[in-house]
């Protein structure tokens, strides 16, 4: 399970060598390994901080199995080294020296590369630094995974949204897509839907989107999944996600309806929290 900002048009989720790997060689390769590190782009930073959480994605799937299911404005902005750090904290009790060793290396490590991705002018980092307004979703116009056109619309026409955040390589993500294809079944008789938004789609990159149909459909999931540009604002919300699965409600102007779900619904204290948000959203759109 990796749980990080996943920018995929430009990633695969093939393991990556780390920065200080590929940069130890002969003395004449030294300067051109500086060069390169100098003009590496947010996406390469992302693909470390992706190999360096998959090294170990047993011991980071007990932390985030075990951290706190809400996601602030404050944990969405801050330093994700910092953010993982405070989760090794709460967590070391479940872990060895050694292991909460590991854990803390990684994250430190992470927050090296986050000061770094801040470091890069706004136009190497692009859009995913930018503060993103975690309270609605973003206007956009996409593209379902079927080369349907899509847009913002979608949530007018639906008394709530259901939106999963998800990715191919994220176990727990496809382990609930057979629930969430039972989900949307129970709320299309409420007037609701469920959308997923795989996030190694963005920007139609055609090997996210035949992996990402392949799995929907060994799982019998026929519930649209939807993608955009990744430079957009809703592709900056897409990737402000912290960790996977991650699922919001939306009322029909777009907006965040209570606290977004991390961890899949195929656990049952998840399932209610998710349906409590749902009948809120309910109760809203019968008010109005």
């Amino acid at each position: 399970m990796k749980h990080l900002r996943i920018i995929p048009l430009l990633l695969s989720l093939v393991l990556l060598f780390a920065l200080a790997g590929c940069g130890q060689g002969s003395a004449p390769a030294s300067s051109a390994s500086s060069a390169a590190a100098e003009t590496r782009t947010e996406e390469e930073y992302l693909a470390e901080e992706n190999r360096i959480l998959s090294a170990n994605d047993g011991l980071w799937e007990k932390v985030f199995a075990s951290m706190d299911k809400n996601v602030t404005e404050d944990v969405l902005t801050s330093n994700y080294g910092d953010f993982l750090l405070s989760a090794v904290e709460k967590a070391k009790d479940q872990f060895t020296a050694e292991e909460y060793k590991t854990l803390t290396s990684d994250a430190e490590k992470i927050r090296e590369i986050e000061k770094k991705i801040a470091a890069l002018s706004p136009e190497d980092a692009g859009n995913a630094n930018s503060a993103v307004d975690s309270s609605a979703f973003p206007d956009f116009k996409g593209t379902d995974l079927d080369g349907n056109p899509v847009d913002s619309s979608l949530f007018a026409q639906n008394a709530f949204t259901v939106v999963n955040f998800w990715f191919n390589g994220c176990k727990p993500c496809v382990e609930e897509l057979d629930d969430l294809n039972a989900l949307n079944q129970q709320v299309k008789e409420q007037g609701g839907e469920v959308i997923g938004i795989n996030t190694e789609t963005l920007d139609g990159n055609p090997q996210g989107i035949e992996t990402a149909k392949q799995l929907l459909a060994a799982t019998g999931a026929g519930y649209r999944n939807i993608y955009f540009d990744s430079g957009s604002e809703a592709g900056s919300f897409a990737l402000g996600i912290m960790a996977f699965p991650t699922t919001y409600v939306f009322d029909r102007s777009g907006k965040v309806v209570g606290e977004p779900l991390l961890g899949g619904i195929d656990k049952e204290e998840n399932l209610a929290a998710l349906q409590k948000n749902i009948d809120t959203a309910l109760a809203k759109d019968a008010a109005n």
